[in-house]
């Protein structure tokens, strides 16, 4: 089930049960418009995320071109007898390691959104990861709590990826989505809670995967975006412990949002 058919879900029920005079019909309606908006702006997000990547992979191509034809001229001179030749020729050397690096990097990046839905690059030195899924998500989820977001995301990623089927994969990728918001990045946090809403729509983080995309959108400056989720999981969940926490958001966000 995913945003759309959830919102067409909530209609029903809305619809079946009209005379509560909670939500109207063309409410209802309205609702099921607005996801299928906001599914099409998760996708323009990913473009853009794409597009740039691409330009900075292009932009450390350019740059790995431009190092190689000096190492080339250093490495002439240092033959024609130049003194400053060698220090020239380690800078070069030391400057074409490094951008191979984050060209390496990039590449992996990519290729992992690619497959994953879920970007995360390994810093160079970073430690082993656990081998086994219990120790995986438990070093994960340390590290979320320690607040250590950049290792949380790489452990938690790494057990989406090697357990999606497991018990605990959505607490995982909702975890990771928590650490991705606390670091600002709140587009690749919402690309982790659409993977939660679309792959997990029965487990226990789907009301939320709601408020925190609802909060995701608010802190990227799209408060009229943000407002169908917090919509969609009062209509959609009224039995969850986080219903009376979205009322009040979503009060809030209608009374701020210009």
């Amino acid at each position: 089930m995913n945003l759309r058919r959830a919102a067409r879900l909530a209609l029903g029920l809305l619809i079946a049960s009209s005379t509560s005079g909670c939500v109207s019909y063309w409410r209802g309606k309205e609702i099921d418009s607005d996801i299928a908006a906001l599914n099409a702006r998760m996708d323009a997000l990913t473009e853009s995320q794409r597009d740039g990547q691409k330009k900075q992979m292009a932009l450390l191509q350019e740059r790995l071109g431009e190092l190689e034809n000096r190492l080339g001229e250093a490495i002439s001179q240092l033959q024609r007898g130049s003194a400053d030749a060698g220090l020239e020729l380690d800078k070069l050397r030391e400057e074409l390691r490094q951008t191979r690096g984050e060209l390496e990097a990039a590449k992996q990046k990519a290729a992992q959104q690619e497959s994953t839905g879920i970007a995360v690059a390994t810093p160079p030195g970073a430690p082993p990861l656990p081998s086994t899924d219990a120790e995986l998500y438990s070093y994960g989820y340390d590290r979320h709590k320690a607040g250590d977001w950049d290792e949380a995301v790489r452990a938690l990623n790494e057990y989406a990826v090697k357990y999606p089927a497991a018990e605990r994969a959505d607490n995982a990728v909702y975890l990771m989505a928590e650490a991705l918001a606390s670091k600002k990045d709140y587009a690749q946090s919402s690309r982790a809670l659409q993977t939660v809403l679309q792959k997990y729509p029965t487990g226990d983080k789907v009301d939320d995967a709601y408020i925190l995309m609802h909060d995701n959108f608010v802190a990227l400056g799209q408060c009229k975006n943000a407002i169908p989720f917090l919509e969609t999981l009062i209509a959609d969940q009224p039995k969850s412990n986080r219903l009376a926490e979205a009322k009040k958001k979503l009060a809030q966000t209608k009374k701020t949002c210009r």
